[in-house]
């Protein structure tokens, strides 16, 4: 019985890692793939037959708000799209055309 349970922890971790190892399985990729989905959609929408226009905007909304929500959660979490070290905006610096 130890045997069958050690397999199945083994086999459950490994699956895991996998998982995690794929490109979507963090929040920041699920959000790219969420915006891939979007464009695809638009897309599609240009090249559509007239019987497909309503699934094509019914696929549009779907994919936009799950964009939307995921950028949301990305928020909530405070996941950023840069990384957290990159300087402020400059300041103090004349602009160029002002001259």
């Amino acid at each position: 019985m130890n045997r069958l349970v050690s397999l199945w922890h083994t086999l459950v971790n490994y699956l895991r890692a996998r998982l995690a190892s794929r490109p979507g399985s963090t929040l920041a990729g699920m959000v790219d793939e969420a915006r891939l989905a979007w464009r695809e959609a638009l897309n599609e929408y240009n090249f559509a037959d007239q019987e497909m226009v309503d699934y094509l905007v019914f696929k549009i909304n779907a994919a936009e708000r799950r964009f939307i929500a995921l950028l949301h959660q990305a928020r909530r979490q405070g996941v950023t799209a840069w990384p957290p070290n990159l300087p402020g905006p400059v300041t103090g610096v004349h602009d160029a055309c002002s001259l």
